[in-house]
């Protein structure tokens, strides 16, 4: 079978399903999901997605994204340094959900997200609400915590106050022996 009659093939049966299942947008979104297909590539097999736009919807949500994340940052430059400081974890959760959404979203989420006007904002505040009451990152927290004061091997590698140099360092006295 040659390439061309495979590319023949493929079409035929994605406009079949889509023929028959064009009402249930289901197909398209199975399509998108599991095959990584565009809005764009389905029409071009003859499958129109339920309410689809006419655009290509990643590429208005990514611009809007990199729009969004360009005023977010603009407004932290005009930040005094305390201020950075403080904000530095809903800064860090902003540019974290612009980069991973924009590889992770699929088609009709992007299409949803657009539905806002700073779908970016919409994204990192349900990663904060998420994340800042996870029990798992508290159980992390208190593992590490245990792990330093179990091992206390922290006094090797960082700097200690001096007041606690010399009772970290001292060597183990050995017995004193007397006659």
């Amino acid at each position: 079978m040659t390439a061309e009659r495979k590319d023949e093939l493929l079409t035929a049966a994605l406009k079949l399903i889509g023929t028959h299942l064009d009402e249930d947008e289901n197909i398209a979104r199975a399509l998108e999901r599991y095959l990584g297909m565009t809005t764009e590539e389905m029409r071009e097999c003859g499958i129109e997605a339920a309410g689809a736009p006419t655009q290509d919807v990643r590429a208005c949500f990514e611009q809007k994204i990199r729009d969004c994340l360009s005023l977010h940052e603009e407004a932290w430059r005009n930040l005094m340094p305390a201020a950075l400081v403080e904000q530095a974890e809903v800064i860090a959760s902003y540019q974290f959900m612009a980069r991973r959404t924009m590889q992770l979203a699929g088609e009709e989420e992007m299409a949803y997200l657009l539905r806002f006007k700073d779908p970016l904002e919409v994204l990192a505040d349900y990663w904060n609400d998420r994340t800042g009451m996870s029990l798992t990152e508290d159980e992390e927290i208190g593992h590490v915590l245990w792990e330093i004061m179990d091992r206390q091997a922290a006094e090797a590698d960082y700097e200690m106050e001096p007041e606690y140099y010399s009772s970290a360092y001292q060597e183990p006295q050995s017995p004193d022996l007397t006659m």
